[in-house]
């Protein structure tokens, strides 16, 4: 029995250009794309996802060849495709990195530091702490499994050849920039103001009694107060973490064209 080469390479297009797009999702996406997890490991799992997939994964109907200028360009955007689902949840994790450094540095516990696991950069320890909180929520959620079931859903909805996100996507993508900033102050803009109310106060008793070792109790109390706001910031930390979620769900869609 023989093969031609066109069957064979059409075959091999069917699988290769959505593990592409499914690779590309894992290589970024938290958790899957930290530093820790060996390429071995996402390349097996987006085998198996591949795999388990493709019987609800339209057949590639292209012309195109596979070793070929266009089908570079169609494995080029299935790697856009991938990447631009995969960083959805990379900024909403690094949302509370941000929030973490930001009552870091005002409560003093900013001194305190760690190599992160994830990107191997030294980053304050309060903003890992809240890292591995949105990551454990991340997971607990089934985030990674709804994750999963958009970038199969989006075979349906932007199929391999039909070209790739647009660039009002990509402006959108941009705008997450000025979000983390903009969600990370909104979640710690009452510790914030409760240190700020610290150090004025300090700072009026500085004035009133100079004789007094204002900087060494300043400090000490300016630490107590910051674990007392980290533990009020954390009893409801997964409700912002439910709505922050909801919004990148709703962005996942709108750059698939799902409605959600």
């Amino acid at each position: 029995m023989e093969y031609p080469t066109h069957l064979v390479l059409e075959w091999i297009a069917n699988y290769f250009w959505p593990f592409i797009r499914i690779a590309a999702m894992l290589m970024v996406m938290t958790v899957t794309g930290a530093r820790f997890v060996p390429a071995r490991v996402r390349l097996y799992l987006s085998l198996a996802i591949t795999f388990a997939a493709m019987p609800v994964i339209p057949v590639v109907d292209i012309s195109t060849p596979l070793f070929s200028l266009g089908g570079f360009l169609i494995t080029f955007n299935q790697i856009l495709i991938g990447i631009a689902m995969g960083m959805v949840t990379q900024f909403i994790v690094q949302t509370f990195v941000m929030l973490g450094q930001i009552i870091g540095m005002q409560s003093s516990l900013g001194f305190a530091s760690m190599v992160d696991p994830a990107n191997g950069q030294n980053t304050p320890l309060l903003g890992q702490f809240f890292m591995f909180l949105a990551t454990l929520f991340f997971l607990v959620s089934d985030g990674h499994l709804k994750l999963i079931q958009l970038v199969v859903y989006s075979f349906k909805t932007i199929p391999i050849g039909s070209g790739g996100l647009q660039a009002a996507d990509y402006r959108e993508m941009a705008t997450w920039l000025s979000m983390i900033f903009k969600v990370a102050l909104n979640m710690s803009l009452s510790g914030i103001i409760a240190l700020l109310t610290v150090n004025l106060s300090f700072g009026v008793m500085t004035r009133a009694a100079p004789q007094l070792n204002i900087f060494s109790l300043g400090f000490a109390f300016a630490l107590m107060v910051g674990l007392l706001i980290c533990w009020y910031i954390v009893s409801g930390l997964y409700t912002h973490y439910e709505q922050y979620w909801q919004y990148g769900e709703q962005e996942l869609c709108r750059m698939i064209k799902m409605n959600c």
